[in-house]
């Protein structure tokens, strides 16, 4: 997981895997005002559309998991 800082805001950058497939999850938030400002989840291969369903709620998941961690401070 790397952490950088874009206008203000942090930016999240880490990278998981499922369902056979790596996934680069980028989101950026604010320290202010607690929210996520904007993601984007970047698939490596071609899944099929049921796969990317499951892969994409999956990181979502996820990155709603680490975005509470860093505003709780646990990371």
């Amino acid at each position: 997981m790397k952490i950088t800082e874009f206008m203000g805001n942090k930016v999240c950058t880490l990278m998981m895997e499922s369902e056979g497939h790596k996934v680069k999850i980028e989101f950026m938030y604010s320290e202010m005002h607690p929210e996520i400002l904007d993601y984007s989840f970047r698939i490596n291969g071609n899944p099929s559309l049921q796969t990317r369903n499951i892969v994409n709620d999956l990181a979502e998941k996820r990155m709603q998991d680490i975005f509470y961690q860093l505003t709780q401070n646990v990371l």
